[in-house]
């Protein structure tokens, strides 16, 4: 299916679509988006027993079904494994039946133990899909609390029923965040001491920062539905004025700040995982740790390999023989403009494109046709795609036509006959 397709497909509220698209920006493929401030997103944090999960599920029951509820539930990766429990999902099960409500678990995975550079792409795909309203609920301890600030329009910290001694033992920084504090499952009888103990650490924590206004606190239980009613009515009006005051755009530019620091976060931890040639040199004394940082670091000046692309008759049939080699390959893509459907295999530091051609009239059938299957072209990846095509120019290259939409950004080639035989891809990536 073409990206294209994905897309309109997703405005249209279609969960697999979507699911495919987040998919896709999990394995690094995010689509360009449009995106314009239209939902609520709303994070939900807390110590870990909080209720985070529970309140989510009763609020996104209560919510109208003429709503669209977008549901991301972080769950910590083993530091082994890099699984993640995905125990949230089990417990909202009943949810993902429900026409307007989308559900989805999204590891850590990262090496700041926080928010993932997945997650906050999936924020924007789910925004763009037109949800109204999108939950967050962090894993309530690290950086997540941290990271949230920078995605969310309403954030609310989730307080159970405490001592005193413990709600000073709290996270300061947890303390700090909050739009609307609630003290969750209410319906404890140690709830009503929580809530006064909650309000005074409120005040003080105010009256620190040098702020005038109280954030809102309510006693709620998830379990019963204890104000809940209530809790939305807040999380609606605050909406409201965040959309009269024009406050939405300020978090979306967080949001785009965040996104590019935790994908850079991501490369440098794949770059550390597979860095085992500098490790041992750092180990032996060849190299210092201090050149090894900056030799990882070089790898990603730019213009760099980023893939070959290999033109094959049956790409189902390839995509099945790279998985059994133990690969990880990407769904299909169609990409209309070039002709091709197309398949990513990912490397450690590259990629491998495999094309099949759409019909016998394209480039990449008559390229099988007159030299079979094999490599069609190399890929390099440039910042700006217009500036090294005027370096290629000057250089007495040839430039096969404008830049154009490819499977991962935009693209144009140089023509092999002015580049002795080579047919060269300029891609410049998605922003």
């Amino acid at each position: 299916m073409k990206i294209e397709e994905l897309l309109e497909r997703a405005r249209n509220w279609d969960k697999l679509a979507i699911a495919k698209l987040i998919t896709m920006a999990e394995e690094g493929v995010e689509p360009q988006l449009d995106v314009r401030r239209r939902s609520h997103v709303i994070g939900i944090t807390g110590p870990p027993g909080s209720g985070k999960s529970t309140l989510i599920y009763t609020m996104a029951r209560k919510i109208p079904q003429d709503k669209r509820v977008a549901i991301l539930t972080i769950d910590p990766s083993s530091p082994f494994t890099g699984g993640s429990f995905m125990g949230n999902r089990i417990r909202m099960q009943e949810l993902t039946s429900k026409p307007n409500i989308y559900i989805r678990s999204m590891a850590t995975r990262g090496i700041r133990g926080g928010l993932n550079y997945a997650t906050v792409a999936a924020i924007n795909i789910l925004e763009y899909a037109g949800a109204d309203y999108i939950f967050l609920e962090t894993v309530g301890a690290g950086q997540s609390d941290t990271d949230v600030k920078y995605v969310a329009d309403t954030i609310l910290v989730l307080v159970p029923p405490l001592s005193g001694d413990e709600i000073q033992a709290l996270k300061s920084g947890l303390m700090e965040i909050g739009d609307i504090y609630v003290v969750s499952k209410s319906d404890n009888p140690a709830s009503e001491s929580t809530y006064r103990d909650l309000m005074a650490m409120v005040d003080m924590v105010r009256e620190i920062k040098g702020e005038t206004g109280r954030p809102t606190v309510l006693k709620v239980s998830g379990l019963y539905g204890y104000g809940v009613d209530e809790l939305l009515k807040v999380i609606d009006d605050r909406f409201g004025e965040l959309m009269k005051n024009g406050r939405l755009d300020n978090t979306l530019r967080s949001r785009r700040t965040l996104e590019m620091r935790l994908y850079a976060y991501d490369l440098l931890e794949k770059s550390l995982n597979e860095a085992k040639d500098l490790e041992s040199k750092v180990i032996n004394g060849e190299l210092s740790p201090r050149d090894a940082a900056r030799r990882l670091l070089n790898y990603y000046d730019k213009p760099r390999l980023d893939h070959v692309a290999v033109a094959i008759k049956n790409i189902d049939e390839a995509a099945r023989k790279f998985r059994e080699l133990g690969l990880r390959v990407s769904d299909p893509i169609v990409v209309e403009e070039q002709g091709v459907k197309v398949v990513m295999v990912m490397l450690s530091n590259t990629k491998i494109e495999l094309l099949e051609p759409l019909g016998p009239e394209t480039t990449v059938a008559k390229f099988i046709e007159k030299r079979g299957e094999g490599i069609h072209h190399i890929a390099i990846e440039v910042d700006d795609i217009n500036k090294f095509i005027n370096i290629a120019k000057n250089a007495g290259l040839t430039i096969t036509g404008e830049p154009s939409r490819g499977a991962e950004g935009i693209v144009t080639f140089i023509h092999p006959k002015s580049l002795h035989g080579i047919l060269l891809e300029l891609v410049q990536h998605a922003r």
